[in-house]
């Protein structure tokens, strides 16, 4: 939806076409993993490299119309918003755990997965304040009520061209995070179905592609579903990054829960599932009534599992032999 609405910032869309283009990107990022992770990553290069060389040429064509009066008051609001704020963006920083989910492709897990964590936390981190400076000092939160910033930053430069452009690598950049995550939550979806956390049915890998192709039909047949419910309520797009949000921080508190009990270390790393349990805690606060979807779903979550069998009892099937161990994901 967030693509969609940049490419509608740039072209003149109804609102029924900005729902068409976000099917088709999911229809796109599916049919991407279909092919195979190798396919995927590739794909995944390419994006990285247009994310990067959006918001850097976004920062340097800013960096001129920044106006340092533009940081006064630092808090015009108060402090509530900034927390809505935290939220409603929450979901922007999700990726890391997402790493986990796909840990078993990379050739060296035990050096690679370190690794890419800590690189993507530094570069992240720079490309974010560099942005953050960049769109509060040129002010382009506020042109016209915009959901596309990059659009307004780089037209203050390029003219109608910068638009054009924001809109079109807006999309790749998008597309970029569903690619990922489809290739993710589809590891989660078959490693559950393998633990009989879901029906069998998804337990599968296709033998040629060796990718969960059931989890992959799943996930794009939810998505569509979604998708066709914001659009009959006419859900706004602030309750719908708040959804997910409240969703994933809800994830994190749960996480940061086993963390605490599972870590047996005993230096200062033993805080960090406390750091992440209190900001998770904090920020699930400002959620709002978008909450209660992620509550009902983490209940029908725990009662379907009650109603199922012990995973540490299952047998496996014969779908299960036949999958890659490869596939197996590290939860």
């Amino acid at each position: 939806m967030i693509a969609a609405s940049y490419w509608a910032s740039a072209f003149p869309l109804t609102r029924t076409e900005i729902f068409l283009i976000a099917g088709a990107l999911t229809l796109g990022a599916f049919l991407v993993n279909y092919r195979g992770i190798v396919v995927s990553s590739r794909v995944q290069l390419a994006v990285i490299i247009a994310i990067v060389g959006l918001l850097i040429t976004a920062v340097v064509a800013s960096a001129p119309s920044v106006n340092p009066a533009n940081f006064t008051p630092f808090f015009p609001n108060g402090y509530v918003p900034i927390g809505v704020s935290a939220a409603l963006t929450f979901w922007s920083y999700l990726g890391y755990e997402n790493v986990s989910n796909v840990a078993e492709e990379f050739k060296s897990p035990e050096q690679d997965f370190h690794r890419s964590i800590l690189f993507s936390v530094i570069v992240i981190g720079l490309l974010y304040i560099s942005v953050a400076i960049a769109t509060i000092g040129t002010k382009a939160y506020a042109t016209g009520g915009s959901v596309a910033p990059f659009a307004v930053m780089l037209s203050n430069a390029l003219g109608i061209y910068g638009a054009i452009g924001t809109a079109i690598l807006a999309v790749i950049v998008i597309f970029g995070t569903m690619n990922a995550y489809t290739t993710g939550i589809s590891r989660v979806i078959y490693a559950t179905a393998k633990d009989e956390g879901l029906p069998r049915l998804f337990d599968r890998v296709n033998a040629k592609t060796q990718v969960p192709d059931r989890s992959l039909m799943l996930l794009l047949g939810l998505s569509w579903i979604i998708l066709l419910l914001f659009y009959a309520f006419n859900v706004p797009l602030e309750t719908e990054l708040l959804i997910p949000s409240g969703t994933a921080i809800l994830v994190y508190i749960i996480g940061s829960n086993s963390g605490i009990k599972l870590f047996k270390i005993k230096d200062a790393k033993k805080l960090f599932p406390w750091i992440s349990l209190a900001i998770s805690i904090i920020m699930l606060s400002f959620v709002g009534w978008p909450l209660a979807i992620a509550l009902a779903l983490a209940l029908l979550g725990f009662l379907y599992r009650r109603r199922g069998p012990d995973p540490a009892q299952a047998t496996p099937g014969p779908e299960t032999e036949r999958t890659s161990p490869r596939l197996v994901t590290l939860s």
